[in-house]
């Protein structure tokens, strides 16, 4: 199967075009973010980013010479998160419901595109590990998580694109030789339209005063687009690559995601409880400028991005890249929670 590059332009064109005209309207009715004690900019800013990400994506794959069908149930789920996400970010939805309704586009990803992940691989050391039974509910489950991932990284400009953008790019590099997949276009199309953003939302040329956030609608679309295209490509007979790779080309916003979610439980609140005491908060309040705290962040996502595809690459063994990914997730706990200490500590000593 060939690459078509008209698609791939048109991705970047409709989504430019899209914020340029979506941006007065997106003020004239309020679908705009405020400063706040979680949000860390001046003024309001559209949050436009993630109607324009979808409107490129749809236009592409609509024009595309292959069989779209294939996509049916990816823009089916896509459409109900954008959809969502925007009422969210106009109005502010319950948790519980958003929730609800995530957990509708699993049931649409696993039942009716018949997306699982059937095996975990090698990954203690004795043999491929098969979900058998479980396969479903864990599927549902990290799709959901998947999706959280994303927009639990959406605290600073850039952070949540510039880390789907490595995992996308990453995909691509491993795609590398490989019979080419339909699913591969998602990731393609995602590295178009997620640049065009990128520059609108750290004014990369642009005015501030144009600035845009991807919003909800944005983080949980590009949530989706990550968790199917890894779904696809490390399971059955379109496999890619290996399972445990998935998480060294997501690893940025799985760590923080599940270190935040560890620190919730024990201090006895939600899961879903919104505070400031993600990785960039915390590298914020030790004192680090907003661009070299995206900077590290990235630079770490870029890293793990790198080692997952020579792991992948070079053969080494599944289990040694999963004990290597918890030893690394291990030191960053060690050093998450002395960094809230050192806060703490820092805060005690201003009063």
């Amino acid at each position: 199967m060939h690459i078509e590059f008209f698609p791939i332009f048109i991705a970047s064109l409709a989504t430019f075009f899209a914020i340029v005209i979506l941006r007065p309207f997106a003020v004239s009715v309020g679908l705009t973010d405020n400063p706040s004690e979680r949000k860390l900019h001046v003024g309001s800013v559209p949050l436009i980013g993630g109607i324009a990400m979808f409107f490129g994506v749809v236009i592409s794959i609509l024009i595309l010479k292959s069989d779209t069908s294939y996509f049916n149930y990816f823009l089916l789920s896509s459409l109900i998160l954008v959809s969502i996400g925007v009422w969210d970010d106009h109005r502010d939805i319950s948790v519980s419901f958003r929730l609800l309704c995530q957990f509708l586009v699993a049931i649409i990803i696993v039942s009716a595109d018949g997306l699982s992940i059937i095996s975990l691989g090698n990954l203690f050391g004795n043999g491929e590990f098969f979900l058998n039974g479980w396969a479903y509910f864990i599927t549902v489950f990290a799709i959901i998580a998947g999706i959280n991932a994303v927009n639990m990284a959406d605290g600073i400009d850039g952070l949540a694109a510039g880390n789907s953008l490595i995992t996308f790019t990453a995909v691509l590099i491993l795609s590398i030789g490989s019979l080419f997949q339909e699913a591969l276009w998602v990731s393609i199309l995602f590295c178009s339209v997620l640049p065009v953003f990128l520059i609108h939302n750290l004014c990369l040329g642009v005015s501030k005063d144009k600035r845009i956030f991807m919003g909800d609608a944005g983080s949980m679309f590009i949530g989706i687009g990550i968790v199917w295209v890894l779904l696809v490509l490390s399971q059955g007979e379109n496999q890619i690559f290996n399972p445990v790779t998935a998480l060294w080309l997501f690893s940025a916003p799985i760590i923080d995601m599940t270190a935040s979610v560890i620190r919730r439980i024990m201090d006895g609140k939600s899961p879903f409880h919104p505070d400031t005491l993600h990785t960039h908060h915390l590298l914020l309040d030790l004192g680090i400028g907003k661009n070299s705290v995206l900077l590290l962040v990235l630079l770490f996502s870029l890293l793990m991005a790198i080692f997952g595809i020579l792991g992948e690459i070079y053969g080494v063994p599944e289990w040694v890249m999963f004990y290597a990914f918890i030893i690394i997730f291990i030191i960053y706990m060690f050093l998450y929670r002395l960094a809230i200490i050192k806060i703490n500590n820092n805060a005690k000593l201003g009063n």
